[in-house]
């Protein structure tokens, strides 16, 4: 038995040894919702061998966003991909909470109309109809903004929710009772490209203090795995300075990923990057415009306070 004993103490020790990629990685689920440039770090992570360098194997679980909460709230994943908007659900017991931020103003989402349209100008907007995905979502606070920025008041837009990218491009194009659609950047360039709908406002240059995206993880994960949350963070921050310094290697990845022209990748690529978060900082303004957001959409009855949404032990992370 003493003997059995030393082989398995040297087996364990000969495995500590291994460099990472010899190791059995370390599994991280992560959940989001849609196609979009700032969560490809995934992918780009993986075809870059950053994850793998970390002893990461991260998988991905597309959801409707509607979900997310679930399946981190279920175990079913570890870390979740989103609007800062939906971190006002922790006040209601879902046990998530914002580890870091991913991106600022919202450059990417876009309000797309058909090529045709006789709506040249956000002014053309007022009355009119816009289908976003859900009711209390950021797609339909980022309307309502507009509206305000316009002199409208919050309702000088109509929203109408209907649901995922699909449904909401059908419906635009057979005048199914909208006149545009707040979509995301990628699809809107490359609809522009084939002359099917025409890019009328770049929400990233209407929405400037905001939070937009975020990257939540569920309370298990932080309180049992904080190691291996952090090397995930310090996975996510250098692939995304390596898609800042490896455009071309970065669109080919995104475009086989998302199923998008390579073209379309290309000309969104430098604009969304501009919103992208370096080192996981979350904006003090922007997080304030957040609280209020979640008042205003029906999320929340009363402000909630920042310790309630957001954590900052995590962050600001160095990239090595």
């Amino acid at each position: 038995m003493k003997s059995v004993g030393i082989s398995i103490l040297f087996a364990a020790l000969a495995t500590a040894a291994l460099p990472h990629g010899l190791q059995a990685a370390d599994r991280v689920n992560v959940a989001r919702s849609g196609i979009d440039i700032a969560f490809a770090p995934i992918e780009v992570g993986r075809e870059a061998h950053i994850w793998s360098d970390l002893g990461l194997d991260v998988e991905v679980l597309d959801v409707p966003g509607t979900r997310i909460e679930q399946v981190l709230t279920s175990g079913d994943a570890d870390v979740g991909l989103g609007a800062a908007v939906a971190l006002g659900p922790r006040l209601k017991g879902v046990p998530t909470i914002g580890v870091a931020a991913i991106a600022g103003p919202p450059y990417n989402f876009t309000l797309i109309v058909p090529a045709q349209s006789p709506i040249k100008a956000v002014a053309d907007l007022r009355g009119r109809s816009v289908a976003v995905s859900t009711a209390g979502s950021l797609t339909e606070w980022m309307v309502r903004e507009l509206s305000r920025q316009q002199g409208w008041g919050a309702d000088g837009i109509k929203t109408v929710p209907l649901g995922g990218d699909e449904a909401r491009i059908a419906a635009l194009r057979s005048g199914g009772g909208v006149d545009a659609d707040l979509s995301g950047l990628m699809q809107a360039v490359d609809l522009q490209d084939k002359g099917q709908m025409r890019v009328l406002v770049y929400f990233g240059d209407v929405v400037k203090d905001f939070q937009n995206l975020v990257l939540k993880a569920s309370d298990k994960f932080v309180a049992e795995k904080p190691d291996r949350l952090e090397r995930f963070l310090q996975g996510w921050f250098r692939t995304v300075a390596y898609m800042k310094t490896h455009p071309d290697e970065t669109t080919q990845v995104i475009a086989a990923a998302f199923r998008i022209d390579p073209a379309a990748v290309t000309k969104a690529l430098p604009i969304e990057m501009k919103m992208m978060s370096e080192d996981g900082t979350f904006s003090a303004t922007g997080m304030e415009v957040v609280r209020q957001s979640l008042v205003e959409l029906k999320i929340l009855p009363s402000l909630p306070a920042m310790s309630d949404l957001i954590t900052e032990r995590f962050v600001p992370v160095t990239v090595k």
